[in-house]
């Protein structure tokens, strides 16, 4: 596995960064260009010196692509081929001399497709920019095959092989701080934090683009930690209320700490749940099924409830062990009061391999239970189950999933509400009926992943709240359905918050996450090709793309994503400075990326106007230039446009499904747009027991992931399927859809009707729950279908360098 930063150097230059690709797109102006622009005093005398000393190092980087079976492996990019074999580099530089024209008209194309001056563009982008040592060299090389006395030259300069390496470890996401700090004393300072530098402006004209911007919420409030001491204080703290094990900080949705919050309900109700299944009495492993039905990992950690019978402060919690979404919470006097509530990993954690599950291949353990990705829960299931004991539970839950595995509670509906509560009662109803009279229904979306929080300036799917606004860490933690009314009209926010640093130290926790490692063999030599293809093809050169609105950028993946490889992150053309290595802060506009709108007109401008008051986005600032709160008001937004930004992809591998609704179940088919099914439904774990009861998603990395496509295995489902969420059939019928669009377009949270107040479902139904149907209402899986134009090996190697990420 390719892991080691000194294993993978590339043997060739850098100005050959981009040397795959065809022949037959145009060229683009402002085509980023790499390589040194010579100067030095280095000198050659004849070209045997030249082709053995410079020419044949840069070819071994030429070989990346250029070879049978590589990326440049096409009818016009077979022009200039090379093979494993480098005594045949002359041989085969002067064949495909001759191939392309030698010399006849002026440059050879050899030098003119890769310098960007041809008048069609080279996949690979401009390796050997006009004036650089690359270009000075094999112009020299070329021009020698004619007149030997042309490759005498100088003014050259170092050694091309002393470059940087094409794949390497990077980030994995998580903190410049926690990697500043690692083997560092308390007492050193921080440093500026690189996503500061994600200001308007930032990279201009450079090939990664950025219309997205950082802002400081905490003028007026506590500054973030300035040592790295703070800093790890500032970790270990928010751990106590996020990483699950029973903690005294342990907090439930919408009642803080309280055990008295309208979303809890009692361990003798969850003890006792087998019964609403038809079970014949409690299973041993209760526990385990649990999981599975719901859809959840259990916690790594111990996380504690009573089983019944048990007196929890008599057993240290009890004997239990609760999923990770749940938590039991204390009592003001730190005794386990019996009540457990839900917390921030319903979205945000999910699992990637069976515990102790190792690759066959590399005898590496897979990560199993990963904080940062969700996509397995059926939230609706376990507000079904909830229900009995606790109503309002069952019903606030039940309407933010309608299936399993996806959800919508990043809708700002949800958050614009939650938000008004904690405002003075007077600013209560204006916002409330703002928000039900202006803001159409929203629906499915994923969460982002909490290991890429550090490298975006703004969060969720359509970037709508800066990173800094810290608070938005701790929105679902906030009382507002606390068991007391009177806290939901008394003081507002401030009195019903934790302390003011709390939700930095919950911040620290999430940052301080990385991305798993890719546990399987990873192709060396195919990632290094895809490496170059994802920071150079422009896609929007391709004539399948001809006439389509172009992003700003490069037009590559790099354009959008953000910068990974050595070789790029340190070239200027890329980047301003290597600290922005990892960094994507691009809202694509809706006419270029293509992806469903539900979620992005769910939260229209009148509705982000009316949230800019609220205290839980840091609103202190407001009326002034550093202003926080919502990032994408009109005034606010660098570019006019609304749409999706284009997320980092540190642990894309890990991240399955894709697109912001979860509507497309592997990378090869976001690549390839017809490859993707219209109905699916993830496989499921088998059931061994014998008994009809509900397994999970089959998590499995071994059994039920396919590493080739990168995402979990899947059936297709018949159009006419049976096995269906209550009520939904009338989803799928065309007229009675096109009525209920019209609600969804002009009410607020009409689409979760359907689930809201669940009846106890028949195990069939709850089967019918896995099913992705792209034909319902923000579940479309159309766009980005600009990646249409790759060809399937570039496809495959693509998806081998995002194993690295």
């Amino acid at each position: 596995m390719i892991r080691k930063l000194t294993t993978l150097f590339a043997i060739g230059g850098a100005l050959l960064v981009s040397a795959c690709g065809d022949y037959s797109s145009r060229v683009e102006s402002g085509t980023p260009t790499g390589g040194n622009g010579g100067g030095g005093t280095a000198a050659v005398k004849n070209c045997t010196e030249l082709f053995a000393g410079r020419v044949q190092k840069r070819m071994d980087f030429c070989r990346t692509c250029h070879i049978p079976g590589g990326a440049a492996d096409v009818p016009d990019g077979k022009l200039f081929q090379l093979t494993q074999d480098r005594s045949q580099d002359y041989a085969n530089l002067r064949a495909s001399w001759d191939r392309l024209g030698r010399n006849d008209n002026g440059k050879s194309r050899i030098l003119k497709m890769a310098s960007g001056t041809d008048t069609r563009s080279h996949t690979g982008g401009t390796p050997w920019p006009v004036g650089s040592d690359a270009y000075k060299e094999m112009d020299a090389q070329l021009l020698g095959f004619v007149d030997a006395g042309a490759c005498a030259i100088g003014g050259l300069g170092g050694d091309p092989t002393a470059e940087l390496p094409l794949l390497a470890e990077g980030h994995r996401g998580g903190s410049h701080f926690s990697r500043f700090c690692e083997g560092k004393a308390d007492s050193a300072v921080l440093p500026p934090d690189p996503v500061r530098l994600i200001k308007p402006g930032v990279n201009a004209g450079k090939a990664v683009y950025f219309n997205t911007h950082w802002k400081d919420c905490h003028i007026n409030n506590p500054e973030t930690a300035q040592t790295c001491g703070e800093w790890r204080s500032r970790i270990e703290k928010g751990g106590e209320w996020l990483d699950v094990a029973g903690n005294r900080n342990a907090a439930g949705f919408f009642g803080g700490t309280s055990p008295t919050g309208l979303i809890t309900f009692a361990a003798s109700d969850y003890g006792n749940l087998w019964r609403h299944w038809g079970l014949p009495g409690r299973p041993d492993n209760f526990d385990q099924l649990l999981s599975e039905r719901w859809g959840t990992p259990l916690a790594k950690k111990r996380n504690p409830y009573p089983l019944p019978g048990e007196d929890p402060n008599a057993t240290n919690g009890g004997s239990g062990q609760l999923p990770v979404i749940a938590t039991q919470l204390r009592n003001a006097d730190g005794s386990f009061s019996g009540r457990m509530g839900l917390n921030c990993h319903v979205c945000h954690t999910g699992q990637v391999g069976l515990p102790g599950e190792k690759d066959p291949a590399t005898q590496k353990e897979l990560p199993g239970l990963l904080y940062s990705i969700g996509a397995s829960l059926d939230l609706g299931v376990v507000a079904m189950d909830i229900a009995p004991g606790n109503p309002v539970a069952g019903a606030v839950l039940s309407s933010l999933a309608v299936s399993r595995g996806n959800h919508n509670s990043s809708q700002f509906q949800f958050v614009g509400i939650g938000a008004s509560v904690q405002q003075p009662l007077e600013l209560l109803l204006p916002v409330l009926s703002t928000f039900f009279v202006n803001v159409p229904a929203s629906g499915v979306s994923e969460s982002t992943l909490w290991w890429n929080h550090n490298h975006r300036a703004q969060q969720f799917a359509a970037g709508d709240i800066y990173g800094d606004a810290t608070r938005a860490t701790a929105a679902f933690f906030l009382p507002i359905l606390d068991a007391n009314p009177a806290n939901l009209i008394n003081a507002g926010a401030k009195s019903m918050v934790f302390d003011e640093a709390i939700d930095q130290d919950l911040s620290a926790w999430v940052t301080n996450l990385q991305s798993p490692e890719y546990p399987s063999t990873i192709d060396t030599a195919l990632a290094e090709q895809g490496a170059i293809l994802f920071h150079s093809k422009d896609l929007f050169a391709q004539a399948g793309n001809a006439g389509r609105r172009k992003p700003k950028g490069n037009g590559s993946c790099a354009g959008c994503h953000g910068a990974y490889s050595p070789r790029y992150v340190n070239d200027p053309a890329y980047l301003e400075t290597p600290a922005l290595e990892g960094m994507a802060g691009y809202i694509v506009p809706p006419e270029i990326i293509g992806t469903d709108l539900a979620l992005l007109k769910a939260f229209p401008d009148a509705a982000k106007e009316a949230s800019e008051d609220a205290w839980i986005l840091s609103n202190e600032q407001k009326g002034t230039p550093d202003a926080c709160a919502i990032a994408t008001t009109p005034g606010k937004r660098i570019d006019p446009e609304e749409g999706y930004i284009a997320p980092p992809l540190y642990g894309v591998w890990a991240s399955a499904p894709y697109f912001h609704n979860g509507s497309v179940p592997d990378v090869w088919s976001v690549l390839k747009s017809s490859d993707r099914p219209a109905i699916w439904r993830r496989v499921s774990t088998p059931n061994d027991s014998g008994s009809d009861i509900v397994m999970g998603f089959d998590m499995s990395f071994n059994r039920a992931y396919d590493k080739n496509k990168l995402g979990w295995n899947y059936d297709p489902v018949s159009p006419g399927y049976t096995a269906d969420r209550p009520l939904s059939p009338i989803f799928r019928l065309d007229g009675l859809f096109k009525v209920l669009s019209l609600g969804y377009n002009g009410v607020l949270l009409v689409n979760n009707l359907p689930t809201a107040l669940p009846p106890q479902l028949s195990n069939a139904q709850i089967e019918g729950r896995k099913v992705y149907d792209t034909r319902e209402h923000s579940r479309s899986n159309a766009g980005h279908d600009f990646t249409d134009v790759l060809t399937d090996q570039e496809r495959r190697a693509l998806i081998e360098y995002l194993k690295t990420l």
